[in-house]
């Protein structure tokens, strides 16, 4: 366990030669947008032209505040021509570092290279954010820690950690017991609507009867086109975009992939999230009713 904690930063980077995506807060919306979604990332350091270094970051929920600012008046019979046009208009017009943290979520605290990794883990969970600039030691930015990078290195050094027996009904506030759902018949808009209003990145979607049916988080802002010409189809029906979304197939919902019991064990809910590669699971009781959230970062606080 020692060791496990021990470890620089600097040694789990992926690769010494891997790129870092960013942008410049000069750069139009859009850019940043079409970014995130061809290299499949949730967010990008940005480099701020008047003060000429790394200061903030963009991601997907700001991205979300950003519709949700300009488009939540529209009436479902606006959707026309005009305001197709309308809407790649904005996304070109507004500038990078006009919304970086409009989410309010993006706090950018860098961390040297050299820390242990247990610090990165303290300062995550202290902080409550999902990622950490990482600089070397004369300040300059040289890779990005993030939530899913350290589980995946817990993951590979599994059989060298204790206690993750231990099964999580029997931990005290582990996850978030509030729950804040979207039933499958409201539209799209909606869930985006939820995860602005209440600083999240993902809902559950159940059925009539509360039972968990599927997921939608910010990474899905993917499918109105980074330049919003596919902006309607935030007025669709949930359960109709769902099965507009790729499968991946590493989640099963009714397989029990995204789901967990007071029974699962923390070890259980490590693969669980290396395998699927998502960033929450839902504590579900028998029937399938979502119970309580488990977040990354609610698994990294266990280490903290």
């Amino acid at each position: 366990m020692a060791d496990f904690y021990n470890i620089n930063i600097g040694e789990i980077f992926p690769n010494s030669n891997a790129e870092i995506y960013s942008v410049h807060s000069d750069y139009p919306v859009k850019d940043a947008f079409e970014l995130m979604i061809k290299k499949k990332i949730l967010s990008l350091p940005v480099y701020d032209t008047k003060t000429r270094k790394y200061n903030k970051f963009i991601d997907m929920l700001d991205i979300v505040s950003f519709c949700i600012n300009h488009f939540s008046q529209k009436e479902l019979s606006e959707l026309d021509l005009n305001f197709i046009l309308e809407s790649k208009e904005i996304f070109q017009k507004y500038k990078i570092g006009d919304i970086c943290d409009l989410s309010g979520r993006n706090g950018y605290y860098p961390v040297e290279s050299t820390a242990p990794l247990k610090i990165g883990i303290d300062l995550m969970t202290k902080w409550g954010v999902h990622r950490l600039p990482i600089i070397d030691s004369e300040g300059s930015l040289i890779s990005i820690l993030t939530q899913s990078r350290v589980v995946e290195y817990i993951q590979n050094h599994i059989q060298n950690i204790n206690g993750l027996d231990k099964a999580i009904g029997q931990l005290k506030d582990f996850g978030t017991s509030s729950v804040i759902s979207i039933k499958q018949d409201r539209m799209v808009i909606d869930a985006f609507k939820l995860m602005h209003e209440n600083g999240i990145s993902a809902v559950p979607v159940v059925n009539q009867i509360g039972v968990l049916v599927g997921n939608i988080s910010v990474s899905d802002m993917k499918m109105v086109g980074y330049d919003g010409t596919l902006f309607s189809r935030m007025f669709l029906p949930i359960e109709s975009f769902l099965e507009m979304k790729p499968k991946n197939q590493n989640i099963d919902i009714f397989g029990k992939v995204l789901c967990v019991l007071d029974s699962t064990t923390i070890e259980e809910i490590i693969t669980k999230f290396y395998i699927s590669k998502v960033h929450r699971l839902y504590k579900v009781d028998l029937e399938g009713r979502p119970s309580a959230v488990i977040s990354q970062g609610d698994l990294l606080k266990y280490f903290a």
